[in-house]
């Protein structure tokens, strides 16, 4: 597995702007069918508990859409989450020696399948990182199958060396399915630019796929407004708007 961002968007592929396309698919590709007078949806799917090491009221938020159940065509696919800031003491006041992420997936047959633990690099001050979005991919090795459905789970651990103390923990789950797609869409996306291929992904309802590179494209142009918005209509469409303006992480990655 690796932890970071892993879907690449080839620097040689010039970048169109075509930001009312592209926001306008976004804002609806994902969104549940609603009604007259229906509500704004509110993603609480794969909610995460509550950790004393937080030293933020935000809680951290898993990507995925409302339903709680995103769609991929990738046998390994990116699944991203909202960290925030992690203070560098836990409740009893003492540094926290060895911040990880642990990442559990499990078979529709709720049997775990792969389980991998990741440390946490600390800043100077001891805090974990700055608010913003992480990503890991599923290890090779351990492939979806096209029509399966999983489950993942996703703790941080303020100290993942006391694992007797689940109040230092923040967890978060969500589902994920493997689909089968047209086969000329690999041939669409090679010939599309990457800004393109976000939209392509949606129309395609793959939601992993849409995120990772939406991400990869906003990381390398943190300034694009129009990226900018369209990544606020796709998280407002699921009820993540409430995320939408925080910072994304380096793509750095920790190799296993």
């Amino acid at each position: 597995m690796t932890l970071g961002l892993a879907v690449k968007v080839p620097a040689q592929v010039p970048l169109e702007s075509r930001p009312s396309s592209l926001s306008s698919k976004l804002e609806s590709a994902f969104s549940p069918p609603q009604g007259p007078g229906d509500p704004t949806p509110t993603n609480t799917q794969g909610g995460a508990t509550r950790s004393p090491c937080l030293a933020t009221d935000k809680q951290p938020r898993p990507l995925i859409p409302a339903s709680g159940i995103g769609e991929t065509a990738a046998e390994y696919p990116t699944i991203s989450w909202y960290m925030p800031k992690i203070s560098p003491k836990t409740k009893d006041s003492d540094p926290a020696p060895a911040p990880a992420v642990k990442f559990v997936l499990k078979d529709a047959n709720n049997q775990e399948i792969y389980s991998a633990t990741y440390p946490l690099t600390k800043s100077a001050e001891g805090v974990v990182g700055a608010p913003g979005i992480m990503s890991l991919t599923v290890a090779k090795g351990y492939p979806l199958k096209i029509g399966q459905e999983y489950h993942w789970e996703l703790t941080v651990m303020c100290d993942s060396t006391d694992t007797t103390d689940q109040s230092e923990t923040i967890a978060m789950d969500g589902r994920i399915k493997r689909v089968e797609v047209d086969p000329t869409l690999a041939v669409r996306l090679q010939q599309a630019t990457p800004q393109d291929r976000v939209a392509l992904y949606a129309t395609e309802k793959l939601w992993f796929e849409t995120v990772a590179t939406l991400i990869e494209l906003r990381r390398d142009r943190p300034n694009d407004t129009n990226l900018a918005d369209a990544w606020g209509k796709l998280l407002a469409s699921v009820g993540l708007d409430i995320i939408s303006k925080e910072p994304l992480f380096p793509a750095a990655r920790t190799n296993s």
